[in-house]
């Protein structure tokens, strides 16, 4: 785990670093899905320095949301609209779209996240003490797997969004448990085959939940033609994306070994 703390917190680094010279989303993608593993990592070291640590990377990860649920949907208007609709809906919320973006630049430019940083760099220094030994961490792979059960056959019955959101997060914990565990000789022979089916899963229902996203975002903006055709367009989308993940979820389920 240790290792990969210190992997983990280099791709956030330099992620970070040509973000504070200008918005790029690739960067803050990159930023984002390292920081979220760090996150969960600490989640299964049990001391007061992780948790502080964990609640503080969650709060900078806050600041993004906006910039990364922004630029997932002109991503998603460029595959179901024409490029002169696309343009359309991005000058009507150009506004709002900058304002993203200027505000995690601004974020990486304080002193408060190199701060954060150093001294989180300074904490990995002397981390390896907090670093559960093999056995713990087994157990919280385990431990991930038996709360992804648990909480896919409430998504099975109750069927709603809420239900699914809590599943493709509980997807994301084993995912990232497991992948730090690797190097366990007990467990190596099955954990690519997990990961595997993890991101499989994981990619479906991050497309769905991007859907998630931009329906509640439309009903936040102004009332347009374009918005009303986008809104019908993701609905379907919606749809669609939690359909193939019964349908792979059915035929491969995932966390099954």
């Amino acid at each position: 785990m240790h290792k990969t703390l210190l992997e983990l917190t280099g791709n956030v680094d330099r992620a970070a670093r040509r973000l504070t010279t200008g918005y790029q989303a690739e960067e803050l993608y990159a930023f984002r899905v390292n920081s979220r593993r760090i996150r969960s990592i600490l989640k299964h070291i049990d001391s007061h320095r992780s948790r502080s640590y964990r609640k503080t990377w969650g709060g900078f990860a806050a600041v993004t949301n906006e910039a990364r649920d922004w630029d997932v949907f002109l991503s998603t208007i460029e595959e179901v609209l024409s490029p002169e609709q696309c343009s359309e809906f991005a000058q009507l919320n150009s506004e709002q779209i900058q304002h993203s973006h200027v505000a995690v630049v601004e974020m990486l430019n304080t002193m408060h996240w190199r701060r954060h940083l150093e001294e989180w760099v300074h904490y990995l220094d002397r981390a390896e003490e907090d670093i559960p030994p093999a056995q713990e961490q087994s157990a919280a792979l385990d431990q991930a797997l038996v709360n992804a059960h648990a909480v896919l056959a409430n998504a099975l019955a109750i069927d709603d969004d809420h239900t699914w959101h809590k599943f493709r997060i509980a997807v994301k914990e084993v995912r990232y448990v497991a992948d730090a565990s690797r190097g366990d000789p007990d467990r190596e022979q099955y954990l690519p085959d997990l990961i595997e089916s993890c991101k499989q899963v994981q990619s479906l229902l991050g497309d769905w939940h991007d859907t998630v996203v931009q329906l509640n975002l439309l009903d936040e903006l102004e009332s347009a033609p374009i918005h009303s055709l986008l809104h019908e367009m993701i609905v379907e989308r919606k749809q669609m994306f939690l359909a193939q993940t019964r349908e792979m979820l059915a035929r491969h389920p995932v966390c099954s070994l």
